[in-house]
């Protein structure tokens, strides 16, 4: 049986990937717990360095241990990793391309329960915004470990999603073939309907066009984990052929996913139609993660109905 819990499927990932790389560091903003860092911290008690609620420190702390020669996974809550952190992401991460790992645990709207301050609805857009960063959306477990393998071997800064409810699936995982950069095709529609999916709401949109498909109602889709850099080629390869684009993550509308889809098909002459289905600019609501969900049109069946309207 497959992992579902996240934070499971990153401690087990780290774990292993600490025992194949002394180098490799777990650096902690009081979220040691919370992130799945116990297996490893019991492991390696000296390769661990919690610097509390204090998320700018503990970017420059990993700075200076990237820069000796460590690859250091830091985790803190998103919102507060990727805004209270900014300048120090940009300036001494993302500037001087350093190899530092950042993990944005409870992302989107998992952590709602806690306010709207504990809400990342824009960190990917921030993200995208450093020099030199890879923006990873995981949306299920599998996804999760090979994002944090993938990007401890990669040279260069790596800014990933963790969320904390339970993830189906996308694919059963013998299909999978994990790469930084690269999308994957879910079904190819031909109806002229492709929808663009990210993250934990994919299974979301993944049943939306499932249903749609046995209604006849042909949709491709496409499943981005890797924001950026983007995957281009597969978007420019549906967008020649479709008239109608939906993009769907739970992130504001601006600066993710959305608008990287949309900065891609302008290339194309008679580019297609795009509609973005995500969280609205100034949205503050708190609430349980699912209620949420189905407010800002995420849920599956909210999906469905957005695209049979705008058909």
């Amino acid at each position: 049986m497959s992992i579902t819990d996240p934070r499971e499927a990153f401690a087990k990932a780290l774990e292993e990937i600490g025992d194949n790389n002394d180098k490799v560091l777990a650096v902690s903003c009081d979220s040691a717990s919370g992130s799945g860092y116990s297996p490893f911290i019991s492991k390696y008690p000296d390769r661990y360095v919690e610097v509390g609620i204090s998320e700018q420190t503990g970017v420059d702390i990993s700075v200076g241990l990237a820069v000796n020669g460590f690859i250091p996974v830091i985790s803190a809550i998103a919102p507060f990793l990727s805004m209270r952190a900014y300048e120090q992401v940009r300036n001494d991460v993302g500037y001087s391309n350093t190899n530092v790992k950042l993990i944005g645990s409870s992302s989107g709207l998992s952590h709602s329960p806690a306010g709207s301050s504990h809400q990342a609805n824009e960190d990917m857009a921030l993200m995208r915004t450093v020099p030199n960063m890879v923006v990873i959306n995981p949306g299920d477990c599998y996804e999760i470990a090979m994002s944090l393998k993938k990007a401890v071997e990669y040279e260069g800064p790596v800014y990933i999603r963790m969320p904390r409810h339970p993830l189906e699936d996308i694919l059963p995982i013998e299909e999978r073939d994990f790469e930084i950069g690269k999308a994957e095709e879910i079904c190819d529609g031909k109806s002229g309907i492709t929808v663009i999916a990210s993250g934990t709401v994919s299974n979301e949109a993944k049943r939306a066009v499932e249903e749609l498909n046995k209604e006849g109602i042909s949709c491709g889709m496409i499943n981005v984990h890797t924001v950026q850099p983007l995957d281009q080629e597969m978007i420019l390869k549906h967008a020649s052929k479709t008239k109608l684009m939906f993009t769907v993550e739970e992130h504001s509308i601006i600066g993710g996913l959305g608008d990287a889809v949309a900065a891609t098909i302008t290339q194309l002459e008679g580019a297609p139609r795009l509609v973005k289905l995500g969280i609205l600019p100034g949205a503050v609501n708190t609430g349980p993660y699912r209620e949420l969900l189905a407010a800002y049109g995420l849920t599956h069946e909210k999906i469905k109905e957005s695209i049979k309207k705008e058909m």
